[in-house]
């Protein structure tokens, strides 16, 4: 999540509380550096913590003993102390305390995220590219571009209106360049062990959620070529090796070679079960991060569940008919309305959890995601900013009547998506 540069706050280890108006503490520092932002717990009706000796124990290798200072901020980039909450700190662990406090009470705390600054790691590589990534993540702090923010947000709206108006065209219309910025199309390059290659331009969508990570499908990071299983090769030894990914293009026909990335690291939900679509969620670790601009920045992820009723747009690079076999060239994208799970029950027989999937469809069943689109995003617009609701998973045909599209929740696995982001 792309966040604003702000005011922090410090905590100096004679265990005086001091804010300081810059992060010259740390940053200027040759022998302290900042670690990742870490986010270990959420927050409930009790409060809300991040305890430095846990998150420690997770990752050894960034967060040191004796921090020289902590970092605290929410979700929405706001410094600790300029928030609603009662907010403490104790030692190295930080506690929101509203419930303890009777002029908060009514207030849930907000989710906080928490830094230290340790001494730098010498001859670590691991260490030291597991840190660019996240330092690149934390400059983003300081542009005014924030997640979920579209720099073609107006001219989004208008098409909208053409899309609901255009019920003829199955998959809706196409976007206007720049509408989308997170949109990521995925593709495959792969040579077996009779020396042919076997490339699909495109296979599934992706959405970018931070600097360096993709959000997708869980069934389309599986190891097959058309449904078929590949083995691993001299040319493609790991699954990382056989994807790659465009980020800020809308015709994939004029990708440049800047516009590729490669996957550096692959997570797929340990519970996915292709047969079933079950927890159908992967995210994808970029080669590089990104640099934020009117083409590429992040969506937000979602604080809450969209609600059955609501107008929510897909897009993607998918085809644009059940009996087409050839993906668009161009980012295409459709309205679509949430369901109720009462009216997902033709899937039921599939195993369709209304708790970790949703359904959506046009109100007249006209426009839908199709072949290709799965991976991309069901979004919708939350406080001014737009969020990923669901990824498309799976459906029967394409805007086939009485057979909505499946798509995976995304609140049930913020946390999973979370800790992914944070690993080595």
């Amino acid at each position: 999540m792309i966040m604003r540069r702000l005011l922090v706050v410090y905590i100096i280890f004679s265990f005086t509380l001091t804010i300081h108006g810059d992060e010259s503490l740390c940053d200027s520092s040759d022998s302290w550096a900042w670690t990742p932002w870490f986010n270990s717990h959420a927050p409930n009706s009790n409060g809300e913590y991040e305890l430095h000796l846990g998150i420690r124990s997770q990752y050894p290798a960034l967060v040191c003993a004796h921090p020289r200072a902590i970092s605290v901020m929410n979700q929405d980039g706001v410094n600790m102390d300029q928030t609603q909450d009662k907010m403490i700190i104790r030692a190295y662990d930080i506690f929101c305390m509203n419930n303890y406090h009777s002029e908060y009470q009514k207030k849930m705390c907000d989710d906080y995220s928490v830094r230290y600054c340790c001494p730098k790691v010498e001859n670590s590589t691991e260490t030291e590219n597991l840190r660019e990534i996240f330092i690149a993540s934390n400059e983003a702090k300081s542009t005014k571009l924030k997640c979920g923010q579209s720099p073609r947000s107006s001219a989004t709206i208008f098409l909208s209106i053409i899309d609901d108006m255009s019920s003829k065209i199955i998959n809706g219309v196409e976007a206007r360049p720049k509408s989308w910025p997170w949109l990521v199309s995925i593709g495959v390059r792969y040579r077996g062990l009779n020396g042919v290659w076997q490339n699909r331009t495109h296979i599934c969508g992706g959405t970018l959620i931070d600097l360096s990570h993709v959000l997708t499908a869980g069934h389309c990071l599986e190891q097959k070529i058309d449904d078929r299983f590949v083995p691993l090769t001299p040319t493609n030894p790991t699954l990382e090796s056989f994807f790659f990914l465009r980020l800020g293009v809308h015709d994939i026909r004029l990708t440049r070679s800047e516009d590729i990335y490669r996957a550096r690291k692959i997570f797929v939900h340990d519970k996915f079960i292709s047969s079933t679509f079950e927890n159908d969620i992967a995210m994808i670790r970029l080669d590089r991060p990104v640099s934020v601009s009117d083409s590429i920045s992040p969506i937000c992820l979602p604080s809450t569940n969209v609600s059955p009723g609501r107008s929510v747009t897909v897009a993607g690079w998918g085809t644009v008919s059940e009996a087409s076999r050839v993906h668009s060239n161009v980012l295409r994208q459709a309205n679509v309305n949430v369901l109720s799970s009462i009216n997902c029950r033709v899937y039921m027989s599939i195993h369709y959890d209304g708790s970790k999937q949703v359904c959506a469809a046009a109100l007249d069943w006209s426009k839908d995601t199709c072949a290709g689109d799965s991976g991309g995003p069901l979004m919708y617009q939350e406080n001014g900013a737009w969020s990923i609701g669901g990824i498309t998973s799976f459906g029967y045909g394409c805007s086939k009547r009485g057979f909505p599209g499946v798509y995976t929740r995304t609140v049930p696995y913020v946390s999973w998506i979370k800790q992914r982001m944070l690993s080595n």
